[in-house]
């Protein structure tokens, strides 16, 4: 029977009324036990989580939408009292949902399909309520306590007995269909057409993580009879999800849920009968000022999601993120956009679990040098597994690189590799909080700050020191892994109370795999180089006293203007030919009386090397400036820039050379071009000029090189090269070592090196770094000679010889260099023992240099390879006006007949070309 608002309106004054919606939400319901939904998560850290005083309120979406309906339908119940138990029952749910500990995804469905069926209900107000529509709206009262009545009972039930209770998902999917069928008769009465979000109604119930779970263990363990009657499998069940049982649990299981839901049942309408008018006038008045005072409190920004909340509204798993972070367009801890973990905010940055905000965090701090004072730092490797275990503390300087220094003396631990699929611990502590620290530590005594999971690869861990009087008064680090005979151990100890802050740094045990001190120095065999050695210095000096020949017929004289006369592959390189280019100057050797104009037609060239008895044609010859023809008055001349491609011989081209600014082809012996012009009427002109090989400046050793192999390669004219340098950087041993020319070999790879080379008896051990140039035309290999007596790496032995690309392997070295002090060593000098070797040069055709001329007579004059010519006139270049002028003059009639006949002697070249 309800009581109209109109017939009473005092009938509960505020205080009482409070207290009636307190006793009717939790007390009238009996009274809800909520779990914990996981176990207090065991960590040594004493700190973490300090000042995060999580209220078990739980905040999530589908509660504040359902408090938002209420509070905009606050007024409706007094308009129309059949209407008002729906928003009490509704009211009831929440305050169930709200002191839940965690977010269930069945009773989140339900609540959601409530919503979105009270939702509707405003229009009432401006529509006429017909006996239809009253009978549906009782309908859904009905559906409604049913549906706060499972929750309520499924709420009241553990974490364990709510999984293995497998049919109370059964439960779920009646009452959802109950409160479907509901909202579409309701949504049909009022006439109402959405399909938007119709989607709340036919969507199944979900199925969490655990549920399934729960449900792979029941089905592999007898069913839901053999193991809610056996408490061995629910422990074991329990186990698995970390949790702890206790006897209620086996009554939980054993107690009907139906028995819990019927009495809820009775009690609601017990609540609803009393005086539900008076609950919902007040009650959504209380609802909204609760709101308020949440809106009024403080905010705090996530450190794992960015996202502002609220201790009233946090939980634990109001808050979603990834383990890792985003990097090239995806999360690498789960591959999808949509997050991975499910926790409580944290305002406070921890290594409790990992997120991916953490690591850019700590790489702000770890990456730069200006931002810890590490006071020690010690690692060590498993050197079978490559595993690396390591832990470090100092003095926090700044948060990020070229920050403010920080005002509090901050001290700072790391374990473990910081990375999401790794345990670690990471964490800052100023003075204050070691105080507190040691408060915690009197108490509990255990002095553990962090230590890495057990694993066959080793641990690393951390532990507080305390005085006497049970203050801080330092760390003990410790790193062992399965390949280190001993741990690490180090203790830091500082003064919390001194300033600056320092600390006093003892090693109580040294852990890796050390080596022995020789008792005597290594003696190497010498350095082996075959092949002969390239000189920097060219064959001989260009020669440039070559004249120009030509007839009596044709008076131009030819003169070198270009220094060098020759240069080469200036506009690209090629395997097959090499480029020559220049400049000429062409003179007319007549006077300027003559009125005789000289016409250069075309222009040719041939090559031979010296040694050679006849000039070859060049691939090509092009005049770059001016465009021929050209004609040049009496005592004028005029510059030809040329560009001359000459083909190699095919052994030449198949070494595929391509080298800039030098002439391949020349290498050995000098090489002369011939260049001839020829005139309209077929007269000649020639002039030889010269190319000599210069050879690049050759790399030689360098002061900083420890070790410096190579040998000269005389065919391709190269000289391969390894160097090898000792490399020494601040930080663990990762970080020093050496370098075979661009390629790093570690102290730590020296070691591994080292612990195999005792397991298997080889100690000529290859470092596996060698490699073939990109040309193919060289190849070398390195190895480590490791004397198992002192268990070190004593010297390096590089071999070098020609590549693939070398039809016959001719030249190579072979060469050693002793290997400094590297890592961890004993002073405990043990008698050396030297490697066997195997690695050797492979088998060498022999060379024998070629023995060229370097100069010849063919292009002197009067020598065999010089055509008869007229002896040249003085090539000097005059200018100035004589006194045959007037007689030029009176000639320049003939002087313009013969220039028509000349222009049309290139007018038939130009159109037989």
């Amino acid at each position: 029977m309800y009581i109209s608002p109109g017939t009473d309106p005092n009938y509960l004054d505020k205080e009482s009324l409070q207290l009636h919606i307190t006793i009717m939400s939790h007390h009238a319901l009996e009274e809800v036990v909520l779990p914990p939904t996981h176990p207090a998560r065991s960590n040594s850290h004493i700190l973490s989580g300090m000042g995060m005083v999580v209220d078990p309120v739980v905040g999530n979406p589908a509660i504040q939408n359902a408090m938002q309906i209420l509070d905009q339908l606050s007024d409706i119940g007094r308009a129309m009292p059949f209407v008002a138990p729906a928003f009490m029952l509704l009211k009831i749910i929440i305050d169930v949902e709200r002191k839940a500990q965690d977010v269930d995804t069945k009773c989140n469905d339900l609540l959601e399909r409530i919503t979105f069926m009270l939702g509707h209900i405003p229009i009432l107000k401006r529509i006429e309520v017909n006996v239809a529509t009253q009978q549906v709206i009782l309908r859904m009262n009905d559906a409604l306590k049913g549906a706060a009545a499972l929750i309520t009972a499924y709420r009241k039930q553990g974490f364990v007995a709510r999984r293995l209770n497998l049919g109370n998902r059964e439960k779920f999917i009646t009452c959802a269909e109950s409160l479907n069928t509901c909202c579409k008769d309701l949504m049909i009465s009022l006439q109402i057409h959405q399909t938007d979000k119709i989607s709340i109604l036919t969507r199944a119930i979900p199925a969490d993580g655990y549920d399934e779970e729960a449900r792979t263990f029941v089905s592999s363990h007898g069913g839901v009879d053999g193991v809610t009657h056996n408490r061995e499998l629910v422990e074991e069940f329990a186990r698995q999800q970390h949790l702890t049982i206790d006897d209620t649990v086996m009554e939980q299981l054993n107690a009907g849920l139906n028995e819990t839901i019927e009495r809820n049942q009775k009690r609601l309408e017990e609540v609803l009968s009393s005086n539900v008018d008076a609950a919902i006038v007040y009650g959504l008045k209380g609802l909204a000022a609760e709101m308020n005072a949440q809106e009024a409190e403080q905010r705090f920004t996530c450190v794992q999601c960015n996202k502002e909340f609220r201790y009233s509204t946090n939980g634990p798993k109001a808050c979603s993120f990834h383990r890792a972070e985003h990097y090239s367009g995806s999360y690498s801890c789960c591959g999808t956009a949509n997050p991975c973990e499910f926790r409580s905010h944290r305002e406070r940055h921890h290594s409790d679990y990992p997120y991916g905000n953490f690591f850019e965090y700590s790489r702000n701090i770890l990456r730069y040098t200006d931002t810890v004072d590490w006071w020690s730092s010690i690692e060590d490797t498993n050197l079978e597994t490559d595993a690396i275990q390591k832990c470090s503390i100092g003095k926090l300087l700044r948060w990020k690189s070229k920050a403010l220094l920080l005002d509090k003396p901050t001290i700072i631990i790391s374990v473990g590799n910081v990375w999401y699929r790794d345990p670690y611990f990471f964490d800052t502590y100023t003075v204050r909080e070691l105080q507190s620290v040691a408060a915690a530590l009197s108490l509990t005594g255990d002095v553990l700050i962090y230590r890495t999971p057990h694993s066959d690869s080793g641990y690393a861990m951390a532990e507080w020191i305390l005085s006497n009087s049970g203050d801080i008064t330092g760390v003990r680090l410790t790193v062992k892994t399965a390949t280190s005979e001993f741990p690490w151990i180090r203790e830091c100890r500082f003064e919390c109370s001194a300033s600056p802050l320092k600390a006093d740094v003892r090693t109580i045990s040294e852990g890796g795999y050390p080596a022995y001190k020789p008792s005597s120095p290594y003696i190497l065999p010498p350095t082996v180089r075959i092949g002969p050695e390239l000189s920097e210095e060219p064959l001989r000096p260009v020669r440039t006293d070559f004249k120009s020949r030509s007839s009596s017929r044709f008076p131009i004289l030819l003169k070198c203007s270009s220094n060098p006369p020759l240069s080469t592959n200036k506009r690209g390189i090629s395997s097959e030919a090499d480029f020559f280019s220049g400049e000429i100057s062409a003179f007319n050797n007549q006077p300027i009386s003559s009125q005789n104009i000289v016409t250069i037609a075309s222009v040719s060239a041939s090559f031979r090397l010296i040694g050679d008895e006849n000039y070859s044609p060049v691939h090509s010859c092009e005049i770059e400036q001016p465009q021929l023809p050209i004609s040049i008055e009496p005592s004028q001349f005029s510059r030809l820039k040329f560009f001359i491609a000459v083909l190699r011989s095919k052994e030449d081209a198949a070494l595929d050379i391509r080298i800039g600014y030098n002439a391949f082809m020349a290498r050995y012996r000098p090489l002369r071009i011939k260049i001839v012009v020829e005139s309209i009427e077929g007269e000649k002109c020639s002039l030889i000029m010269e190319y000599v090989y210069q050879p690049y400046q050759l790399t030689k050793r360098k002061v900083d090189d420890m070790a410096f192999f190579y040998f000269d390669n005389p065919i391709i004219v190269h000289r391969a090269i390894i160097t090898v340098h000792e490399i020494g950087l601040n930080g663990g041993s990762s970080g020093r070592g050496f370098k075979f020319n661009h390629i790093f070999i570690s102290e730590i790879t020296l070691t591994k090196l080292v612990y195999k080379a005792l397991k298997t008896g080889d100690t000529e051990v290859d470092l596996i770094i060698g490699q073939e140039s990109n040309n193919k035309d060289i190849q070398w290999d390195a190895y480590a000679l490791v004397d198992l007596s002192c268990r070190r790496v004593y010297a390096f032995k590089v071999i070098l010889y020609d590549g693939k690309k070398m039809d016959k392997k001719r030249f190579g070295c072979i060469g050693y260099v002793l290997c400094p002090e590297y890592g961890q060593v004993i002073d405990t000098p043990r008698n050396i023992r030297y490697a066997t070797e195997n690695a050797k040069l492979p088998e060498l055709e022999p060379y024998t240099v070629p023995s060229f001329a370097l100069d010849d007579t063919f292009d002197d004059v009067g020598s065999e390879g010089q055509s008869p010519v007229a002896a040249a006139p003085n090539t000097g270049i005059q200018f100035g006006i004589s006194d045959e002028l007037n007689r030029r003059l009176s000639s320049i009639d003939n002087s313009l007949s013969r220039i028509a006949t000349t222009l049309e002697l290139i007018a038939e070249k130009l159109g037989s070309s």
